[in-house]
């Protein structure tokens, strides 16, 4: 028999409530189950060829298309239960103390039990309470207690016994280093796998690293199509002198077309594709980003009939045209946002594109569709002065100071089993002048600094950076982030976000750059600065520093504006 346990947006369904999340209701702890086994009446759809390409399904289910017809099925986990008063514990799926309403004809509460056992492929399961208290050699039905015997609080003055065959009180002071073989449960999907090698490893159930959604964030804007491809454009530009080559020296060719294309060995091949005319352009997000710029590099667009999209080129300020080649005012921004999977005791790599091994949100193998939300929003768009960037990219100073970041950044990735990133100077700069501008459009548009975010477009030909906004929960926008992108409102918020920049309550020590204690990687960046909400930013506050938007040492040279 079913019963209703709560509400949740369609949004908190594809971030940190999605299949597989343990979630608190009202009255109990319970877990989504897979995305298949929900009710989805009249549901809208989204077909996109470069989506299904990217996902390896048909289409996509806009959960907030009719979120009035979604039936979201969840289950009681973890099992164990403790009450609050008498410290008894039961997998009754009673929600009250069965003792308190027998002895003292009390309704208490049970409240779900703090730990459970964990994996890194994804498998989950209840606490083994009663082996752990028995060491393994269980009495016969057996009747858990747990008692607290200090007023801290902490786990090294909690303990749990049987009062069955009155075991000795077993302290819950090392418990999170308790590992067992992994059991392969997968509670979201009602089903186990066999042969996981893993150990599970002791989880707090209200742990971050417990659910990880791994979410793609896509814009389903005028695209450019695959011929626009940097290197489809680079082998047409030396067609006919390749195509020569490959007819007569195959060795030569090779070499000629690395040297002109600037590729490796590996890309030969896609080389000769071209040539042939059978190149098919690789679907994946880098590729996909790139197309996203090229529509905003192209300018003005109208699409608002067909994709929603809609943007207008702005004119720049005198005093800002040096920085920057194009500013665009995005009246319309569609935004479909995808749960592709979930890790659990693991993050996903925010800098490098890698096959991440993800636990499955369906309990079908062969479903051929993937749980979405679709945002409307708006935004401003900045493209970079090419010539200027790359001049302030060739200063000995801006190589050697942001070189020492690269260097702490690529280390710490090292540290935790992760490949180099080759990084650009651009990337710092570009990343670091978004935070500045979020900070300061929150207080002139409307929005909160958490509703506003970047997307970044740095890299050998992507030099630019959309702040936006954008709701599931509503048609369109507020419209106060594209007012602000006129000239004459733009360019005072803009010397505005420059001139914040240049203090922070942590200097001195903060505007030296020099963190080699620091949790994240940054240079001249801290939370009293320049760090925004972990919902904003597409770096986890990573790989910034304010030195480079405008002076802040006399004897450094790093600033590429002037203000």
């Amino acid at each position: 028999m079913s019963k209703t346990l709560g509400e949740l947006r369609p949004s908190q369904l594809i971030f940190h409530h999605g299949p597989g999340a343990i979630v608190d209701m009202l009255d109990q702890s319970v877990m989504i189950m897979g995305a298949d086994t929900w009710k989805l009446w009249d549901v809208p759809t989204h077909y996109d060829d470069r989506v299904s390409r990217l996902f390896g399904v048909d289409y996509i289910k806009l959960l907030n298309g009719n979120p009035q017809n979604l039936e979201i099925k969840a289950r009681p986990f973890p099992k164990w239960k403790v009450c609050p008063k008498c410290g008894m514990m039961t997998k009754s799926r009673e929600t009250e103390c069965y003792f308190c309403k027998r002895d003292h004809d009390e309704s208490i509460n049970l409240f779900p039990s703090r730990f459970v056992l964990a994996c890194e492929n994804g498998h989950i399961s209840d606490f083994p309470w009663e082996d752990w208290v028995h060491d393994g050699k269980c009495c016969k039905n057996p009747i858990l207690k747990m008692k607290s015997d200090g007023v801290v609080g902490s786990l090294a003055d909690m303990t749990v016994r049987c009062v069955k065959c009155k075991s000795k009180p077993k302290s819950l002071a090392k418990i999170m280093k308790e590992e067992r073989n992994c059991t392969g449960e997968r509670t979201w999907l009602g089903d186990s796998q066999k042969g996981c090698n893993v150990r599970m490893q002791t989880v707090l159930r209200g742990a971050s690293k417990l659910y990880s959604p791994v979410i793609k964030s896509i814009l389903p804007i005028p695209l450019t199509n695959g011929k626009e491809d940097s290197l489809y454009q680079r082998v047409q530009a030396h067609k006919a002198t390749l195509k020569t080559l490959r007819e007569n020296n195959e060795l030569l060719f090779k070499e000629t077309a690395k040297a002109l294309l600037d590729i490796d060995d590996n890309e030969i091949e896609n080389v000769a594709k071209i040539l042939d005319g059978v190149y098919e352009e690789p679907v994946t997000i880098e590729t996909i980003r790139k197309q996203e710029w090229n529509t905003f590099k192209a300018g003005a667009k109208d699409d608002i009939n067909d994709s929603g999209y809609k943007a207008l080129k702005m004119d720049i300020h005198d005093k800002m045209s040096s920085y920057f080649q194009s500013i665009l005012r995005v009246d319309s921004l569609p935004e479909i946002q995808v749960l592709q999977g979930f890790t659990r005791l693991s993050y996903l790599d925010l800098f490098e594109e890698t096959e991440v091994k993800t636990s499955s949100i369906m309990k079908d193998e062969n479903a051929n569709w993937l749980p979405g939300v679709k945002n409307l929003g708006e935004g401003i768009f900045f493209e970079f002065n090419i010539d200027q960037l790359r001049q302030w990219e060739e200063r000995i100073e801006v190589k050697n100071e942001l070189g020492k970041v690269f260097h702490r950044f690529n280390e710490r990735r090292e540290q935790m089993d992760l490949n180099n990133v080759e990084l650009l100077e651009r990337h710092v700069l570009i990343h670091s002048f978004a935070h500045a501008l979020i900070h300061e459009f929150a207080r002139f548009s409307g929005y909160s600094t958490t509703s506003l975010r970047e997307r970044i477009y740095s890299g050998k030909d992507m030099h630019g950076v959309l702040i936006y906004t954008s709701s599931s929960d509503s048609e369109g926008s507020l419209g106060g982030l594209i007012e602000l992108a006129k000239p004459e409102k733009l360019y005072p918020i803009f010397i505005r976000a420059l001139e914040k920049m240049e203090y922070c309550s942590s200097d001195p020590y903060c505007s030296s750059g020099n963190h080699a204690l620091q949790s994240s990687i940054n240079g001249a960046a801290c939370h009293s600065c320049a760090f925004v909400s972990e919902t904003s930013c597409e770096w986890g506050n990573q790989l910034l520093d304010r030195r480079v938007l405008l002076l802040l040492n006399q004897q450094e040279n790093l600033a590429f504006f002037e203000v």
